[in-house]
């Protein structure tokens, strides 16, 4: 008998048992993050909170004037009520 092992093939070899442990570790933790309700709302909350603080910067002056004309809007109806009565 010969003493020599037969060609082993990398592309049906299972991999080493470490990179297993890791990619088992990986998926575990993507499926512990998605299942974490609480932590996922927080995140959508402080992503929505940012996008909105960030279009209220851009958009300064039109929401200053936007608060202008609703505050003389609203002057402007107070007045006319009483002078109504």
């Amino acid at each position: 008998m010969s003493d020599t092992q037969p060609d082993r093939n990398p592309a049906t070899d299972p991999p080493p048992v470490e990179q297993q442990r890791e990619e088992l570790a990986e998926t575990v933790d993507a499926l512990a993050a998605k299942l974490d309700v609480p932590a996922r709302v927080n995140a959508a909350a402080a992503e929505t909170a940012y996008t909105a603080r960030v279009k209220a910067e851009e958009n300064r002056t039109v929401l200053i004037g936007a608060a202008v004309a609703a505050a003389l809007a609203v002057g402007t109806v107070v007045v006319l009520r009483r002078r109504r009565i």
